[in-house]
This record gives C-alpha cells, structure tokens and sequence, in this order.
C-alpha cells in the first residue's frame, strides 16, 4: 500500500471509531444523573451532593461525564480498529487471534476499572476525606472530585492491560516467561514508581494499592507468555549459560590479576 493509502484506512478507521463514540455519548447523556450517582457512590459521607462554585460548573461536568462514559465503552471498538490497522505490518495473525486479543484486552481494562472502583476508590477516597479530622471543613467541588475519580479509575484500567500486551508480545515471539522472570525485580521497582505517578491523589494508601496489582499482573504475564510462547529446555539453559558466561567475563580478569600477583611473588622470592 502507498502512503496515501495507509493514510485513507487511517482516516476510515478514525471515523469508525468516532461515530461509535457518539452514539454512545449520545445514549450515556440520557443516563447523566445515574452516572453521577454511580461514581458517588463510593463516598457515602458527601451523601451524593457536590459543590460547583460557577453557573456553567455543572453543565460543564455533565459533559464531562457523559465523554468520559463514552470513551469507556468504546474501548473495545478502538482496541479493534487500532489492532486491524496494525495487523497487516506483522503478518497473517488470523481472525482468532484478533478476537482473543480484543476479548482479552477490553475485559482486562473493564476488570480494571471495576477493581479501582469496588476495592480501591473507596479506601482512597475515605483515607483523604478523613484526613485531618475537624481542622478542615470540606467544600468538595463536583469538577475537582470527578475529575480525580475518572482518572483513578482509567489509570487502573491502563494497569490491567500488562496481560494483554504481553499476549502480543508472546504471540510475535518479541518476549518469553524467562525474559521477564529475568527482570522481575525491576519490574517491581518500575510498578511502584509507575504507581506513584499514575495515582491521581498522592496518597500513601492508594499508591499501594495500585502498585500491588500492578505486581500480579506482571506475574500473570509471565504465565500468559510461558503458555503463548513456551520455550525449549535448551533454550534455557542458553539464557542460563550466556548468564553464568557474562558473569565469568566480570570475574575471569580480577582472578587473572590475583594470579599474575601471586606468580611474582613467587618470582620476588627465588630471587632472594
């Protein structure tokens, strides 16, 4: 396919996706005031009343609201326009797999979301509204408060995706279970570092608790790529050997130079 050509599908899989999103839209704003109920949920003691501090505040949430449910629910038709534009440049990947993948991919990021909103959220948002007893009196705005909410809640939802995109990597044969048990230990520094900056509050607790299924997702890779891509024993017992030979290479010159010291001691010796 020419440039021109590529450029056109781009362009017809854009506009697929985007019709998709407005007829959702158009559905969720008829849906506005359970959406809202909905994401107050979580924190019974606003009793379901925020604060809006301009006329236009509340209008301006309400679209908010109802963008943000439509871009949720267009995740799977957004995964599977991306993955057919893409497709061609890796091969022949069959229908299968594409429908695996999507599957996988949007129920990983709607688990996600549902976790953060079940298990997390609430501990989160009882934690800061908690903080500090009677020395702050609480103005809750309902922009500064959904906007924390839908943020917490697509930043779990991107977490839940590690599985998903270790399936494809596995598939094209781009990683292996023994390449990422090799980085384990960064990866669990990286998750929490990643934690701390995708937690839109800050907060001690809730950074944990992003960072603790951050960690199992990347132990659910591992599995994933060891049934997707399984390798040989003797590959690796490769990966084994070109470890222990990397290892050899650091020690072998300092066990040469200990050597060459003890020959000339001996040599300093005869000569006396």
């Amino acid at each position: 396919m020419t440039l021109i050509e590529h450029l056109g599908e781009l362009r017809s899989r854009i506009i697929k996706v985007g019709v998709a999103f407005l007829a959702v839209a158009f559905v969720a704003w008829f849906f506005r005031p359970e959406i809202f109920n909905f994401l107050l949920a979580p924190a019974p003691s606003l009793k379901g009343e925020l604060n809006v501090t301009a006329p236009t505040e509340a209008l301006i949430t309400d679209v908010k609201l109802t963008l943000y449910t439509a871009f949720l629910f267009t995740i799977p038709v957004l995964l599977y326009q991306a993955w057919a534009f893409v497709a061609p440049a890796v091969g022949d990947v069959g229908r299968a797999f594409t429908y695996i993948l999507i599957a996988l991919a949007s129920s990983l990021f709607l688990a996600g979301v549902a976790f953060g909103y079940f298990v997390v959220l609430p501990l989160g948002i009882d934690f800061l509204l908690g903080w500090g007893g009677d020395r702050y009196e609480q103005i809750i705005v309902s922009d500064k408060y959904l906007a924390f909410v839908t943020r917490f809640l697509l930043a779990f939802g991107i977490v839940f995706e590690f599985p998903a995109a270790t399936y494809v990597g596995a598939k094209l044969e781009l990683v292996d279970a023994p390449f990422l048990r090799r980085y384990r230990r960064h990866a669990i520094v990286i998750n929490f570092i990643l934690a701390a900056a995708l937690t839109p509050g800050q907060d001690p607790l809730s950074m944990i608790l992003m960072a603790v299924p951050m960690v199992l997702m990347y132990e659910l890779s591992i599995m994933i790529a060891r049934y997707v891509n399984p390798v040989s024993e003797v590959r690796v017992h490769e990966l084994g050997s070109e470890d222990d030979e990397e290892e050899y290479d650091e020690v072998e010159p300092v066990y040469e130079g200990v050597q060459r010291s003890d020959e000339e001691d001996d040599e300093t010796e005869r000569d006396l």
